[in-house]
């Protein structure tokens, strides 16, 4: 059985994003030609084709931060629709996730190895005494486009849920839901531009996790806690920290898509991982026209043009 599929990927910088890959798993061999706004995979194999493009798609996602868009679909030269790809609605990602970074900067590993990590773990579920299965999707479930429109703060909460279901399943349940954020952010973004992130908002960069932390229990048990992040913004009379919410939306959402790499074997440059979290507290600095220069490309072009009076949509 042969599969051809064509999908679009979004513009980015070509030299982080286009690249060739070659990988097999479970008897079927994968050819990935991922060119401009196109990704072309090829899968042959007598059976497991499906499994292991889900497969390859997740990561994919995980990788550039969005499902790329099924464009065309063959089986042995047969044509088929695209909407028999779309198997789970998550597999549709909400257009706001598309402006997330690149984690795999030309160098997306999908190997055999990758795979069979990945494979395991997102698919250890009830069965085998765990959560995991369930935490993975609810994750995709949480960028796709049936949950696009949900309250920033029920989506916060929901998403401090999956970190924090994601270390009791992954590597120990800790004593409390702080613990289980220290495992979470311990190496995986760099701590002194996460702080500095976080202080732009009024916020003491060093107590984030506790806030988060109350947060989670302000919005799952409805417990009013002078502790929270809505607490804090609430009460603050500074109006950049009303992007707090978001803020740690986009973190979270990063970190967790760092945590579900690494725990599948890949190792990621750390460059690119200081890129996206840097993208995002630029993303501060441009939309409150902080005296700060920004660093990442999209934002130092938009911060100049809007510098002469130009907005870019």
């Amino acid at each position: 059985m042969k599969w051809q599929v064509d999908m679009k990927v979004k513009d980015y910088i070509r030299n982080w994003s286009d690249q060739e890959i070659h990988t097999e798993y479970k008897g079927v061999t994968a050819n990935i030609k991922i060119k401009d706004n196109n990704c072309k995979l090829e899968l042959e194999g007598e059976e497991n084709v499906k499994i292991v493009f889900q497969l390859l798609w997740e990561l994919l996602f995980l990788y550039d931060g969005y499902f790329y868009e099924p464009i065309s679909y063959e089986i042995d030269g047969v044509k088929m629709e695209c909407k028999e790809l779309i198997t789970l609605p998550f597999y549709k990602t909400d257009k706001m996730w598309y402006c997330s970074e690149l984690l795999g900067r030309a160098q997306r590993d999908l190997s055999s190895e990758v795979l069979e990590k990945y494979d395991k773990f997102r698919n250890t579920g009830i069965s085998d005494k765990k959560m995991t299965k369930s935490v993975v999707n609810a994750f995709y479930y949480l960028n796709s486009e049936n949950y696009g429109k949900i309250n920033v703060n029920h989506r916060l909460s929901l998403l401090l849920n999956i970190a924090d279901g994601f270390i009791i399943n992954t590597y120990k349940e800790t004593n409390n839901v702080k613990g289980s954020y220290d495992i979470f952010f311990k190496k995986i973004v760099n701590s002194q531009k996460l702080q500095q992130g976080i202080s732009l908002l009024g916020i003491d960069g060093e107590k984030y996790k506790r806030l988060l932390s109350q947060e989670r229990h302000t919005f799952d048990h409805y417990i009013y806690s002078k502790n929270s992040l809505a607490a804090l913004i609430h009460d603050s009379e500074d109006k950049i920290t009303d992007y707090a919410n978001w803020y740690f939306v986009y973190v979270l959402e990063l970190v967790i898509r760092v945590n579900f790499l690494k725990v599948s074997g890949v190792v990621l440059n750390q460059e690119a991982v200081d890129y996206a979290l840097e993208s995002i507290n630029d993303w501060i600095i441009y939309e409150n026209n902080l005296d700060k220069d920004c660093i990442t490309h999209r934002y130092q072009m938009a911060q100049e043009l809007k510098r002469m009076g130009i907005t870019m949509k």
